[in-house]
């Protein structure tokens, strides 16, 4: 994974639109470059861009655990940890773009953006962009912002996590690593790793561990509360059951027989009361007898007169009969008469409605045909001979046009128009063909030229290089030499020499640098200044060689293409002759291609013409037809018309005299009857005599009715006084009837109090049942609670604790050894001399000083320029743990230069230098002033008023 570029318009500090560029000079050639400025500048305003366009996410807002809303623009709030909030104030947008390497090997542009309504500053904040662009295949990635962000990820092969642990580097918490104490280091680690999960794991052990102990301590709970019956109470609790049930019975069996007596007197006083009442009813059945008697003799009496009045009025009935048939007859014949008058009148109507259709069909078609002649503004209009005169004249004119057109179409064909446009075809393209092959020869011949230029400069800045690079090996061994003859442990050892005594690393007496000491350092920075003289040539020739070498590629490249598209072109020629003769032939081709298109023309507007022409004719002969068509049906229909209106007449003849006589015929017919039907005036009668007749059935019904009542009412009463006998001789059986009531409620009393101790003998005997099926279940449940309490104790005392420090220490103690063992590879690089390893049983750190006969040294006994290195190397440590076997090309180090001393610097630049050499771009931010005077290639940003800032890249 690799940065390519990184661009960004608009964020804190830096105003408009910015970019970096590691693909141009001088950063392309560059190892190593600074980021540097002021203090507040805006130098990690670009982590930030890196971090936005990637991730959606920035290193700055990392440390923000609260939520508290701030005052945006307006009445707008937007809370503190937004990224929204890098948009510089007073600003209508903003973006972050990233140019990368994927770990597939095509190259990827990432577009973050973020812009307020209308692009106005004073517009409320919209919700961020993300666009994903393949810049190989120029493909762009489509899905939501979420799901962009999950294909970054797997285009990087890196988490954001991961990615600010491997390609931004922060140098403060390896330095508070490395002296802090056990606690604090494995929460440390794991802060740096990500490896959380170890913390979860102990704390969530102890918390399962109380809540399974809580578990078994409240079943022990319910189990107390939970009573059981002692067996000699239950014993006694079953015998005085069995005598509660056998009292029961006997109260229930003596409760029933005196409900039975009970029964009897009460139905004795009944039934004697029912005796009574049936005296009373049958003394109103004699009343009732009596009426209806009376009733039936009006009845039949009624019936008779009503016969007598019916025989009166048969000759009346027989004339009215005759008369309804004379007129039903005469009905028929008027309605048949009136339904011919109607339809008569409906076809004469219907006649006359076609009449006017066919005239108005006529005038419609002579009014098209004046309007085809443009004869509407006549008064008189053309008649239909005149019409086929011209319509004639027409046809002639048509004919004319049709053959001159023909004409036309025969010159046309003549011309041979589609090989003229093929051969104007092929020859512009050879023509096209030729001069490219002149111009693709004149750029062959120009590259030839510059890359024998180049090659000859490459070859000389090779040999340049490899005698430099063998100075530099001299200087450099000298160099080496020296530093460690001026470094602060030889210092010291040099300081405690006696004159005399032997040297405890050469063994000799004599010690001519003993005394001398400012000889010593000031050879030192001679031969310092040498070899940086030195490494700076050798760079700067290493850079040249590198950008010749690009450059001579890039010339044969583009030779080996030029040569390519010859060969093409050469081959998908033909025999045409020279441009000249070429470009004459074409200007011939135009002229006649011109002439013909000229032509062309001339017959399409002739052949519009003859068109309209042939259509004016056939809507004319189409008129006319329609014309005469219309002066047939208008003369029929005047004929049709005539002879209907005729039979109408006859029709309303015929219709007048039956009405007449059917008149005559309902006056004499209407005082017969008072005026109704012989069928109405029998169906009156025959329903006034049914009346009759069913008003005497219901009279004889009712006298038999009461009649039969009486006869029941005789036989109840015999019934009901046997009955009294009987209940009579049951009474004299019974002592004290009248206290039975008062002696049944008192064994009800009796009876009801057995039923409740029995039932409250019974309650506690179920209730025994279910509490020792309830205590032998959880009984069951405190084995199996018991059982898995006891494992969670025994895993809780091995690594679980409330805060998770047990196993956050056993488990950082592995994830150390794996960090200390990626570190020492990177130290070995960066210094021979010492190599971490963890104090055992801990998680402390101690150093082995390989300069020392592989002493042992605490962490506290190092200088600054040593604790920086074994950071970084920490730091470096850390980005292969993360990077999950990823090649990461790319590396930031934000500050940590700030507190070293001039010693320390030097040492640390040197470390950085030897990073280089493996093959990483190094980024370093730093405001140091001497740091950023020694690295050449620099990205300054520089501070100006009104907090903007502006940038640029030297080197």
């Amino acid at each position: 994974m690799k940065i390519l570029a990184i661009r960004l318009k608009n964020l804190t500090s830096i105003e408009g639109v910015v970019e970096v560029d590691f693909t141009s000079e001088p950063l392309q050639s560059a190892g190593i470059f600074a980021i540097s400025g002021a203090t507040g500048a805006g130098k990690s305003t670009l982590l930030d861009a890196l971090c936005l366009a990637l991730y959606d996410k920035a290193p700055r807002f990392a440390v923000s655990v609260e939520s508290v809303n701030l005052a945006d623009v307006g009445d707008n709030q937007i809370n503190q940890s937004d990224v929204r909030n890098l948009l510089r104030r007073g600003t209508g947008d903003g973006y972050a773009e990233v140019d990368f390497l994927g770990i597939d090997g095509h190259r990827y542009r990432s577009h973050w953006s973020v812009r307020r309504t209308r692009n106005k500053v004073s517009g409320s904040l919209q919700p961020q962009a993300l666009e994903v662009k393949d810049l190989d295949t120029e493909k762009e990635f489509q899905g939501t912002k979420k799901e962009l962000l999950a294909q970054l990820v797997e285009l990087i092969g890196l988490t954001y996590e991961q990615f600010t642990r491997t390609v931004l580097l922060a140098q403060n918490d390896f330095a508070t690593f490395l002296k802090s104490k056990g606690a604090a280091k494995a929460e440390l680690l794991e802060k740096l790793t990500g490896t959380a999960v170890y913390s979860q794991i102990s704390q969530e052990i102890f918390a399962r561990n109380k809540a399974a102990q809580e578990e078994v301590a409240l079943i022990h709970n319910r189990m107390s509360v939970i009573e059981l019956i002692p067996e000699e109470e239950l014993l006694a609790l079953q015998k005085e059951k069995k005598i509660l049930v056998e009292k029961r019975a006997a109260g229930i069996k003596l409760l029933a027989e005196q409900n039975t007596q009970l029964n009897v007197v009460r139905s004795l006083k009944m039934q004697e009361e029912l005796r009574k009442k049936k005296q009373t009813e049958e003394q109103g059945k004699q009343v009732k007898l009596k009426g209806a008697m009376e009733r039936l003799v009006s009845q039949e009496e009624g019936l008779l007169h009503f016969k007598a009045q019916w025989e009166a009025i048969q000759p009346d009935l027989k004339k009215a009969r005759q008369l309804d048939v004379q007129i039903q007859s005469q009905q028929d014949g008027y309605v048949q008469a009136k339904q011919m008058l109607q339809a008569a009148c409906d076809q004469v109507t219907g006649q006359e409605k076609k009449m006017r259709t066919a005239t108005e069909h006529l005038q419609s078609s002579y009014q098209s045909l004046n309007r085809l002649l443009n004869h509407t503004g006549v008064e008189e209009p053309l008649q239909l001979e005149q019409v086929e005169i011209i319509l004639r004249q027409e046809e002639e004119k048509l004919t004319i046009g049709i053959k001159a057109n023909e004409e036309r179409l025969e010159r046309l064909n003549s011309f041979g128009y589609p090989s003229l446009a093929e051969e104007q075809v092929k020859l512009q393209k050879e023509w096209t063909r030729q001069q490219n092959i002149r111009q693709l020869t004149e750029t062959k011949a120009k590259a030839k030229t510059e890359i024998e230029r180049l090659e000859k400069e490459t070859a000389g800045c090779l040999k340049q290089l490899a005698e430099q690079e063998s100075t530099l090996k001299t200087v450099q061994r000298l160099y080496e030499n020296a530093r460690m003859a001026v470094g602060r442990d030889v210092k010291a050892l040099r300081q405690q020499l006696q004159e005399g005594e032997a040297c405890p690393v050469c063994g000799s007496t004599s010690h001519p640098y003993h005394r001398e000491q400012g000889v010593v350092d000031t050879l030192f920075r001679n031969i310092e200044q040498e070899y940086n003289v030195a490494a700076t040539a050798c760079q700067q020739i290493n850079n040249r060689t590198i950008a010749l070498q690009r450059d001579l590629a890039h010339q044969k490249t583009i030779e080996r293409q030029v040569c390519e598209q010859l060969a093409v072109l050469q081959k998908e020629g033909f025999d045409a002759g020279s441009e000249e003769q070429i470009r004459h032939r074409l200007e011939e081709l135009a002229k006649l291609i011109l002439e013909y298109r000229g032509l062309y023309a001339e017959w399409q507007h002739s052949d519009e013409a003859v068109k309209k022409m042939r259509a004016h004719c056939e809507a004319l002969r189409e008129n006319v037809s329609f014309c005469r068509l219309a002066m047939q049906k208008v003369s029929s229909a005047k004929e049709q018309l005539a002879t209907l209106q005729n039979v109408a007449n006859s029709e309303q003849k015929r219709f007048a005299t039956i009405e007449k006589t059917l008149d005559a015929l309902r006056q004499e017919r209407s005082v017969l009857l008072k005026g109704k039907s012989a069928d109405e005036a029998e169906a009156a009668v025959a329903r006034k005599e049914k009346e009759l007749n069913l008003a005497l059935d219901q009279a004889r019904k009712e006298v038999e009715t009461v009649q039969n009542c009486l006869s029941g009412l005789h036989g109840e009463m015999k019934q009901i006084a046997l009955a009294v006998e009987e209940l009579q001789e049951q009474c004299k059986q019974i002592e004290f009837p009248e206290q039975l009531p008062e002696t049944i409620r008192k064994q009800q009393e009796e009876n009801l109090n057995t039923e409740r101790s029995l039932s409250t003998i019974e309650a506690r005997l179920l209730q025994q049942v279910k509490n020792k099926a309830t205590v032998e279940m959880i009984a069951k449940e405190l084995v199996e609670k018991q059982s898995v309490a006891e494992r969670w104790a025994k895993l809780n005392k091995l690594i679980g604790s409330a805060d998770g420090a047990k196993f956050k220490i056993i488990a950082q103690s592995y994830t150390l050894n794996l960090l200390l063992l990626h570190a020492n590879k990177h130290l070995s690089y960066l210094s021979k001399r010492y190599k971490l390893q963890q104090v055992p049983g801990t998680l402390a750190l101690q150093v082995i000083d390989c300069d020392m006969c592989d002493e042992v040294r605490t962490v506290y006994s190092l200088s600054g320029g040593e604790s920086f290195l074994i950071s970084l190397a920490l730091a470096l440590g850390l980005s292969s743990l993360s990077s999950n076997n990823l090649k990461v090309e790319s590396l930031f180090i934000d500050e940590g230069f700030g507190s070293l001393d001039a010693e320390s610097l030097r040492t640390a630049m040197e470390a950085l230098e030897q990073l280089q050499m493996q093959g990483r771009k190094i980024g370093v931010i730093s405001h140091v002033q001497e740091m950023s005077e020694r690295i050449s290639v620099q990205v300054q940003v520089h501070k100006k008023v009104n907090g903007k800032s502006v940038l640029t890249v030297v080197g």
